[in-house]
């Protein structure tokens, strides 16, 4: 077949208009058409559609997606304090040192990372400074309920702490705080109360500004 009626019915044999016939003919012309099959190429190249990109995601799925990752990131950290924490007073034996750790680490840690299921509710809060100012009120308070409750445990409760002032003019504080055991750990739970209470409302708000709060 002339090469100009192939050419003209390759458009068609493309499309798959054309018969049978039409394009047997044409498929067979241009495998041993070098000529015909660059037109072939050519055409075929020019009517594939183009390929379409993948749409970028949006600005307020890469926040939330972010404000995702800092709360999990805060939450894996705090567990790791939580984790090394029992572990070191775990291996401390019986004595005035028994109980350092517990007060002094595990307590503020575990009382900031529970405070962190508020971030949940974030939505609920009518501006970002009420939710930034009740996130480090509500890490603040689990830390003091969870230390009240690690007194309890060591059995020390608030007897102790009282006997722990009223010894500490006669003793000398240090020497008070080793007599009462775990109380050790007072000074640095109520450092990293602090620090976490302020951490709390700093990041919290932070979080809430990549949702897009106001």
């Amino acid at each position: 077949m002339d090469c100009n009626i192939i050419k003209d019915l390759i458009p068609l044999y493309i499309d798959g208009c054309c018969s049978e016939e039409s394009g047997e003919a044409v498929k067979n012309h241009i495998e041993n058409c070098p000529d015909c099959r660059n037109t072939y190429d050519l055409m075929l190249g020019e009517i594939q559609p183009e390929k379409v990109a993948a749409p970028l995601p949006s600005p307020v799925k890469i926040r939330e997606r972010t404000a995702s990752v800092l709360q999990s990131v805060l939450m894996f950290i705090l567990f790791g304090l939580i984790t090394f924490g029992v572990a070191k007073e775990a291996a401390v034996p019986l004595g005035w040192g028994n109980g350092f750790w517990a007060f002094s680490l595990v307590v503020p840690s575990t009382g900031f990372m529970l405070s962190l299921a508020n971030w949940y509710f974030v939505r609920q809060y009518k501006s970002r400074r009420i939710f930034s100012d009740f996130s480090s009120m509500i890490t603040f308070l689990l830390c003091a309920t969870t230390f009240v409750w690690t007194l309890y445990h060591y059995e020390i409760g608030f007897t102790g702490l009282f006997n722990l002032i009223r010894n500490a003019a006669n003793t000398g504080f240090i020497n008070s705080l080793r007599a009462t055991g775990g109380l050790f750990g007072i000074a640095p739970c109520a450092a990293l109360t602090v620090l976490f209470s302020v951490l709390s409302k700093t990041l919290s708000d932070i979080f809430a500004k990549m949702l897009g709060k106001d």
